[in-house]
């Protein structure tokens, strides 16, 4: 290039091959490059269709057999939580351990509209008793309104050989004893028939179902067909008929009721033609007017042969000094005072002998399940006084212990006729004992079993009043007449085992119903299929 020459400004010639680096080649490059495919996705290894087939079976049998194996397991170890607020498909721990004991089948028979409360309540209650008695208990259930012929069949068949009449719904409670006499056998075994009205606590204002008693009433029934003993409680009544409490009502047939439905037989006695050849288990003296020397000496020979108990509800209003004497020999001593309080009003002092929220005292069976519970005491009552360490407690080993204490409102006034009466040094302050128990010859060990002679006394001869009766009152009676029987596991039948009614009700509309019934045994069933088939059809492709 001359000096006069202009600048060479074309650009030079780009390279026959691509610098190093990141630059990309040049056209002349790319079309002299061979062509290549695209990469295209992964070949599949063919999967054959047996191979398919096969493993869908492998599935099918494993879920076959998981599923028969957790349905196994299911039915050999049931487990249920019960969250309902009446606990209604919970049994009674004492209900369990009576139903292991029996070793008879048993045969139930309901009577009632499917679908109705009673059936309900029952159906709920006999498949916890199913599941308790281990294969001895065979339920059949008749819809009196439905099922006319089978209804009709099972009067004629029973009707015939019971002679009872079942033109109204119930339960039959049926068991065949072995070594039962012909004309047991012949009528279809040993049987209690329970109506339906029996089944229930009834308001008597509301006239509503308070509780429901089934589990009570059948441990009574299947206590009295699955066991031949039948032991005896005997009314002492004195000369003539049974007497009658002050206020003109009668406890006779409340323990009458008690009796029929622990299976124990009842019967009044006269001590005084009996003599001293008394065959009942335990005897129960209620308001006595005082005994002669002779029926003391009766009752004491009674009292201290193994295997007795004796029951006495005192009647403060009576004077009893020879059995008072009788009494205080094994630490149970009446008082001469009655239990009560005052207040001032505007017309003076008023005295008020009616003994309120009366507590029972822990240490003694009778009072088990019913510790601190409450109770009111009409009438009059005195008190009694516990002595222990006596002589006597000590050579016939002699265990005193009280049950029922007044409350610290109380206390125990001598000079209860004096129209405005006080405390004073001279009355009896707490605590005051309404109740007492001893046992006599009783084994120190508990594994030892003994038959032991056994005492209660009441200072208010009211307690068994119907017309006063609680439920705490009930329950303590019967447990009063078990332990007086010595009767260690014995069938509950008090207010424990009932199942409230009516706490609360959400009330469901027929339309409501059937939008229930809808959901959830179509749309969600729906629901969850077409989900499950999207799922499916998404992996096929």
């Amino acid at each position: 290039m001359t000096k006069d020459s202009p600048p060479d400004t074309s650009p030079e010639p780009l390279p026959s091959t691509p610098p190093a680096g990141d630059a990309p080649p040049s056209s002349d490059t790319v079309e002299t490059l061979a062509p290549s495919a695209s990469p295209g996705p992964p070949e599949v290894p063919h999967i054959q269709r047996l191979r398919i087939a096969f493993n869908v079976a492998t599935q099918l049998f494993l879920g076959l057999v998981l599923y028969g194996l957790v349905n196994y397991l299911a039915s050999r170890h049931f487990k249920q939580w019960d969250n309902t607020y009446e606990k209604r498909f919970t049994l009674a721990p004492t209900t369990v351990e009576f139903l292991k004991k029996v070793t008879v089948p048993v045969r139930i028979t309901v009577l009632a509209v499917r679908g109705n409360e009673t059936e309900k309540d029952l159906n709920a209650l006999l498949q916890q008793y199913k599941e308790t008695m281990k294969g001895k208990l065979e339920v059949k259930v008749i819809d009196t309104l439905r099922d006319t012929s089978a209804w009709e069949t099972f009067k004629v068949q029973q009707g015939l050989r019971t002679k009872t009449n079942f033109d109204r719904n119930g339960v039959l409670v049926q068991a065949e004893m072995p070594g039962a006499s012909a004309a047991t056998a012949a009528t279809g075994g040993a049987q209690r028939w329970i109506t339906e009205a029996a089944l229930y606590d009834i308001d008597p204002k509301t006239l509503t179902a308070q509780a429901f008693k089934g589990e009570s009433l059948l441990n009574s029934a299947i206590l009295g067909v699955t066991t031949t003993e039948k032991p005896k409680l005997g009314i002492v009544a004195g000369l003539g008929v049974p007497r009658r409490l002050p206020d003109g009502t009668s406890a006779f047939d409340r323990v009458r009721d008690i009796c029929l439905l622990q299976n124990i037989e009842f019967e009044p006695y006269s001590i005084m033609l009996k003599d001293e050849k008394l065959d009942a288990e335990a005897l129960i003296w209620i308001a006595p007017e005082e005994g002669t020397e002779r029926e003391i000496a009766i009752l004491k020979n009674y009292l201290e042969t193994p295997g007795h108990s004796l029951c006495v509800m005192l009647n403060p209003e009576h004077d009893t000094p020879l059995l008072d004497k009788f009494l205080s020999e094994y630490g149970i001593v009446p008082q001469a005072d009655r239990i009560m309080n005052s207040t001032k009003g505007t017309g003076g002092v008023i005295k008020n002998f009616l003994v309120e929220n009366a507590r029972f005292l822990d240490g003694t069976p009778l009072s088990s399940g019913i510790v601190s519970s409450s109770v009111t005491l009409t009438g009059q009552t005195k008190s009694l006084k516990i002595q222990t360490g006596t002589e006597k407690q000590r050579a016939e080993n002699i265990d005193v212990k009280p049950v029922l204490s007044a409350s610290s409102d109380f206390w125990g006034e001598k000079d209860f006729g004096a129209y405005d009466p006080t405390p004073d040094g001279d009355d009896n302050k707490g605590p005051l004992y309404v109740i007492a128990a001893a046992e006599r010859g009783a084994a120190r060990d508990p594994r030892v079993q003994m038959k032991s002679s056994r005492l209660i006394v009441f200072s208010n001869s009211s307690f068994a009043d119907p017309d006063a009766m609680s439920k705490t009152k009930y329950d303590f009676l019967i447990r009063s007449i078990n332990w007086m029987m010595h009767r260690d596991v014995v069938a509950p039948n008090d207010s424990t085992t009932d199942k409230a009614k009516h706490k609360f009700a959400i009330q469901i509309q027929p339309g409501q119903w059937q939008r229930i019934f809808w959901t959830t045994a179509i749309i969600l069933p729906l629901t969850a299929l077409m989900t499950g088939l999207m799922v499916w059809s998404s992996r096929r492709s």
